[in-house]
């Protein structure tokens, strides 16, 4: 069973030794997953048409925001289907070769190289899935989430991958790993909040890179299934099948 202590110590050492690259794409990673976050302007101006204040013009002014605001959300949507998911999963293939080499910024557009259409619609068919059982109160979702954490690796290993085998494949490796996991995360809290006083100074050049590391370290301790994962496991870069 894999401990924190491990996945943390080989985290350290992997954003060490490749710095630099590891805090570009942590970088791109953090942008691409919050650019397109719903934003509450849309319904602030929804609320004050109901306030009785608004002139004619001022409201066919306020139905022009929020029909863009739709608009810009619609596009915002079909980009992140189409390019920012495949290019999740080249930041996953990236964090997984970092582990046992010094890759270059090369692996963030692998899934456009290789089965994109495949890993597009896993991706989709993911977050649909995910949507859907956030619908049942929330806690479903929070569960599921932990479910199918993996898919974006599993996808970075195995591009050709049926979408309903990559979420089953999921699922079934983090199958007793959840609780540890949600642990992890919490384990995470003093730095979200050093992250928070110090403006993401420290976020950005060293506790997002550290993160998305122990993730992909985490996933390589399920996937070998020894809590001493090591180096040469990758020599040929294989596949877990």
């Amino acid at each position: 069973m894999w401990t924190r202590a491990i996945l943390k110590a080989n985290a350290k050492a992997a954003v060490k030794k490749n710095y630099v690259n590891v805090l570009i794409v942590s970088l791109i990673f953090a942008f691409i997953s919050g650019a397109f976050s719903s934003s509450s302007a849309g319904k602030e101006v929804s609320s004050s048409l109901t306030s009785g204040h608004l002139s004619k013009d001022l409201l066919s002014f306020a139905n022009m925001v929020v029909g863009l605001s739709i608009v810009a959300g619609v596009i915002g949507i079909i980009i992140s289907i189409l390019v920012l998911n495949p290019i999740k999963v080249g930041v996953q293939r990236f964090f997984i070769e970092n582990h046992y080499a010094k890759p270059g910024l090369n692996p963030l557009l692998y899934a456009f190289k290789t089965n994109y259409t495949n890993i597009m619609k896993t991706m989709f068919l993911k977050d649909i899935y995910l949507f859907l059982w956030s619908l049942l109160l929330g806690i479903p979702g929070i569960i599921k989430s932990y479910s199918y954490r993996l898919v974006p690796y599993i996808l970075a290993d195995n591009p050709d991958m049926y979408p309903d085998e990559a979420i089953t494949l999921s699922r079934e490796m983090m199958d007793g790993h959840k609780l540890n996991t949600f642990i992890l995360d919490l384990s995470f809290i003093p730095w979200w909040l050093l992250s928070i006083f110090t403006f993401n100074i420290a976020g950005i050049f060293y506790v997002f890179p550290y993160i998305d590391t122990t993730n992909a370290e985490l996933y390589l301790a399920i996937k070998t299934g020894s809590p001493n994962y090591g180096g040469g496991y990758y020599d040929e870069f294989q596949t877990f099948i």
